[in-house]
C-alpha cells in the first residue's frame, strides 16, 4: 500500500493527515504553529518534525513507503521559504529511511489550494477564508494565483473572528458610555471572563497573555448574540461580512476567469454564523457574475486535501 501524507501548517496550529492509495483516511494528527512568521524558524521546523514524528507512529503500518508530502503553509510566500520547508522535510525523511520511510517527493503549496482540494477535488477557483484572520485567493486552471487581504490583524482582517472579536469589545465599552445602546454582549462577555463587573475588563485585555487568539474568540458570543436577535451584534456581524466581500470582489476584478468561478467559503465565520454567511453570499452576488457558491460542511479537511493533492502530483517528477 502506497501513502500520501498532507500538512495544514498555520500560526497556531498544525493539522496533518495521511491517506491510502484509494483516499482512505488512515491517520490524523494535530499539532502546534509551523508558521515561520508566527514562530522563530527553527521552532517551527521542531514543531513540523514533532508533527509528522507522531503521525507516522500513529500506525505500525504506516512506516509503508510515504510516495508523497504536500505541505500547505499558511504566510509561506517566496521561493526561498518553500525550499527551506522542503529541505527540512527532505532530511526528515532521510533520517527516518532506516524506520522503513523511503525517499517521496515533497511540495509546499499554499493553504489555498489544498483547502480548494480538499471542497472542489481541484486547485482552480476562488477561496474565501474567515478564521482567526482573513484572506481571499484566487487560482486560475492555469495555475496562476492572486490574493486579496491577509495582512494580519494590525493591517487587515476584515471579516474575520479577530476583527468582529476586537470591534465587539469596543461595542460593549461604548454601550457602556452609552454611545450605542445596551446589548446582550455586555452580559455574555461578563459570563465569559468571569468579570465581576465591567470595569475588570481593561485590565484584563491589557494583560501580556491576552492575544490575538483570545480576542477572536469574543466572536463566538457576537454570534450567539446576533441569533438572538441582538441589534449590536447583527450590525457588526452584517458590517464585517459585507468588508470581506468587498475583499473578494476586488479579487474576482483580477482576472476574467474568476467572474464565473466556484466561489468556496471556509473558516469558522462561515461555518458557525448563518447571518455571515448569507450576508457574504449576498454582497458578493450584487457584483454580477455567474459565480457559484460552494460551502460544505462535510468537505474533508485541508489537510487531507494537502494529501489528495500529493497523490495528484506523484506523477510529477521533483519538488516545489
Amino acid at each position: 500500500m502506497q501513502l500520501y501524507a498532507g500538512i495544514d501548517g498555520g500560526g497556531t496550529n498544525t493539522d496533518a493527515a495521511i491517506i491510502s492509495d484509494s483516499g482512505e483516511v488512515l491517520a490524523r494528527f494535530r499539532g502546534g504553529p509551523t508558521n515561520p512568521h508566527s514562530v522563530p524558524p527553527k521552532q517551527a521546523i521542531s514543531e513540523l518534525y514533532r508533527v509528522l514524528d507522531q503521525l507516522f507512529n500513529l500506525r505500525n503500518d504506516l512506516s509503508t513507503k510515504c510516495e508523497g508530502i504536500c505541505l500547505g503553509m499558511s504566510g509561506i510566500d517566496t521561493i526561498q521559504e518553500r525550499q527551506m520547508i522542503v529541505d527540512a522535510v527532505h532530511d526528515y525523511m532521510k533520517n527516518r529511511h532506516s524506520k522503513g520511510l523511503g525517499a517521496c517527493s515533497v511540495w509546499v503549496v499554499s493553504e489555498g489550494e489544498i483547502a480548494l482540494m480538499a471542497s472542489l477535488g481541484h486547485t482552480h477557483g476562488v477561496l474565501c477564508i474567515s478564521g482567526t484572520g482573513s484572506i481571499v485567493y484566487g487560482f486560475t486552471p492555469e495555475g496562476k494565483q492572486y490574493r486579496t487581504g491577509g495582512w494580519g490583524h494590525l493591517l487587515g482582517d476584515e471579516g474575520s473572528g479577530y476583527r468582529i472579536g476586537q470591534r465587539t469589545l469596543q461595542a460593549i465599552m461604548q454601550s457602556h458610555d452609552g454611545i450605542l445602546p445596551p446589548t446582550l454582549l455586555t452580559t455574555l462577555l461578563i459570563q465569559k471572563l468571569n468579570l465581576q463587573n465591567l470595569l475588570e475588563l481593561k485590565v484584563r485585555v491589557y494583560q501580556t497573555d491576552w492575544g490575538k487568539t483570545e480576542t477572536a474568540s469574543i466572536a463566538r458570543l457576537t454570534i450567539e448574540a446576533a441569533e438572538s436577535g441582538d441589534e449590536v451584534a447583527r450590525m457588526l456581524i452584517v458590517d464585517e461580512a459585507g468588508q470581506l466581500a468587498n475583499t473578494a470582489k476586488a479579487l474576482i476584478a483580477r482576472h476574467q476567469v474568476f467572474a464565473s468561478a466556484q466561489v468556496v467559503l471556509s473558516g469558522s465565520l462561515f461555518r458557525y454564523s448563518e447571518l455571515f454567511r448569507d450576508t457574504f453570499i449576498q454582497r458578493l452576488s450584487e457584483y454580477g457574475g455567474e459565480l457559484r457558491f460552494v460551502y460544505r460542511e462535510d468537505a474533508p479537511a485541508p489537510a487531507v486535501g494537502a494529501a489528495q493533492l500529493a497523490r495528484q502530483r506523484c506523477s510529477q517528477n521533483g519538488s516545489f
